[in-house]
């Protein structure tokens, strides 16, 4: 029971990450050369769902976890930016229910995987209506399972556009393909969110994420979805204060050898971020 429930928690977690990444800056702006931006997080996620077994009926699911994240980019050329990341599990606790039996707890903390990203120009630009990057990232099996890594090396093409309806509104959207190792569940990722500018110091931006995972030979295919809300608060010149909300709910799925399922998944993501543009 514990495979498939760390399974469906764990695409939700590293979705989340992948997000993360986007920084300050709009995810369509390229840094100038020699621009560099720094950001650490730190979120905590609560979820729950039912868990059914052919075998010892129904129960609960419970998943719990504190991380942070830390990441740098640097302009390298015009129209060319690159960035590196890595994670550090504080404490995730991933627990099982069932009536009659003992519960059944998994844990662990530690450092995750480094990741790495590139992303170019192609159309449009920061001063125009509109504009259009691509990019690719890279997150190697550093860490491994035991502790916080994913068990995968990753690879991970996208492609982001954005529009400026105004001085104050810029939508944008976001498609990512997450492509997994090991025979673990692929990822296509679409992005929907909108920045709205109040004033000189604050500026608030929501977006939603569907995650779409594939099937595998252990695991049915399913999807999950996170709708956010963060604030970003300048609190000095190119230094700001990021607070974030987030609701996060995934779709039912089974393990195919055992036949276990899990259902009814939600629960709620807080973060908050410290961002300096150099």
């Amino acid at each position: 029971m514990k495979k498939i429930f760390l399974a469906v928690f764990g695409l939700v977690m590293m979705t989340a990450t992948a997000a993360r990444a986007e920084h300050k800056l709009l995810v369509t702006d390229i840094l100038d050369p020699k621009q560099v931006e720094a950001q650490a997080t730190l979120e905590y996620t609560h979820a729950a769902g039912n868990v059914a077994s052919p075998l010892d009926g129904t129960g609960k699911v419970y998943y719990n976890t504190t991380e942070s994240l830390y990441s740098v980019g640097v302009g390298i050329v015009p129209g060319f930016e690159m960035s590196a990341s890595i994670p550090y599990l504080f404490n995730e606790r991933a627990k099982v229910e069932m009536p009659g039996l003992n519960p059944e707890l998994e844990q662990r903390d530690g450092f995750g995987d480094f990741a790495l990203e590139g992303k170019f120009h192609l159309l449009g630009g920061e001063e125009e209506r509109y504009a259009v990057v691509g990019g690719l990232g890279l997150k190697f099996d550093t860490a491994g399972k035991g502790s916080g890594g994913t068990g995968t090396t990753d690879v991970s093409p996208f492609l982001a556009a954005s529009c400026k309806v105004n001085h104050h509104h810029t939508p944008y959207a976001i498609y990512r393909a997450t492509i997994r190792n090991n025979g673990e569940q692929d990822t296509h990722t679409l992005t929907l969110g909108v920045e709205k500018e109040i004033n000189h110091t604050f500026t608030l931006d929501a977006k939603f994420d569907a995650n779409f995972n594939t099937a595998t030979s252990k695991v049915t295919a399913n999807e999950d979805f996170d709708l956010e809300a963060a604030t970003y608060v300048q609190v000095a010149h190119n230094f700001y204060l990021i607070p974030s909300v987030a609701y996060v709910w995934a779709t039912d799925a089974s393990d195919k050898e055992t036949g276990v399922k899990v259902k009814d998944v939600d629960g709620v993501r807080l973060g908050f971020s410290l961002y300096y543009l150099f």
